[in-house]
């Protein structure tokens, strides 16, 4: 593994673990429990990015 993927990697990992402090509103919000609060809407920009990320990294050709 080459010295930027291995970085790439890394920085993903960090990324999904850290969404773990974000858990529970992530886990309303998917039960469908919203009131449009911007703090919901900060959450759900950055589960959009995120998933940009992930399927422009897999599209890369590095599924993980």
């Amino acid at each position: 593994m080459d010295a930027d993927r291995a970085q790439a990697v890394s920085e993903r990992d960090q990324l999904w673990a850290s969404l773990r402090a974000l858990l529970p509103e992530i886990e309303r919000i998917a039960q469908g429990h919203f009131e449009l609060t911007e703090r919901e809407r900060q959450v759900v920009s950055i589960l959009a990015r995120i998933t940009v990320a992930e399927l422009a990294f897999r599209a890369e050709g590095n599924p993980e």
